[in-house]
């Protein structure tokens, strides 16, 4: 019995220590974010919780300068299975979502939505099914809203191939129009605003 107890309090232990650590890096994100000016908080939450990822930043580089034509990017970062044993962030963001944008035209092409997974080198850790996409697609969608955009469009590659189902959802989700070619591995998608 003794025992037992034991071996839960090092377990809670161990997700105390977890959460403190990730509760550090969050903080440390947070703060470089807010402190570089060429960047912009565009959702956040902070809720601490093992199980799924209840912390996160939602962040682009996105500016109003005047341009007819820019590029930009949403990104999405979470400590969660994203600190080293030395309490530091291994990546800098899990998911990119690439956009340009025309203000003159009022339009938006998606470019590249990438969440880091097993098939990529560059992953610790596979973050697919988090709902990261979803926050990068949502925050995309409010910006566009914001910048009073009447269409967005974009392609799923075949690059995409395995997830284009899951990638379909997500925009279908957000009010996207699908079009899937006969092998459903790529296909183009848009969103016009309604009057």
């Amino acid at each position: 019995m003794r025992k037992l107890w034991y071996n839960r309090f090092e377990r809670q232990m161990g997700v105390n220590q977890m959460a403190n650590e990730n509760d550090q890096a969050y903080a440390r994100k947070l703060a470089q974010i807010e402190a570089n000016e060429n960047l912009t908080i565009l959702s956040s939450m902070n809720q601490v919780n093992d199980e799924k990822v209840k912390q996160y930043i939602v962040y682009t580089d996105y500016r109003e300068n005047g341009q007819q034509e820019s590029t930009s990017s949403i990104f999405v970062y979470t400590p969660y299975a994203n600190v080293d044993r030395f309490g530091h962030s291994t990546v800098d963001f899990q998911t990119q979502l690439l956009f340009e944008t025309n203000k003159w035209k009022k339009e938006m092409h998606i470019t590249v939505l990438e969440t880091l997974g097993a098939a990529s080198r560059l992953a610790v850790y596979d973050f697919q099914n988090l709902g990261l996409a979803q926050l990068a697609v949502k925050a995309f969608c409010n910006l566009a809203n914001k910048l009073e955009i009447e269409t967005i469009d974009g392609n799923i590659s075949t690059f995409d191939r395995d997830d284009f189902k899951k990638v379909a959802h997500i925009l279908e989700k957000y009010g996207f129009e699908v079009q899937t070619d006969a092998g459903q591995s790529s296909g183009s998608f848009i969103k016009t605003r309604k009057a």
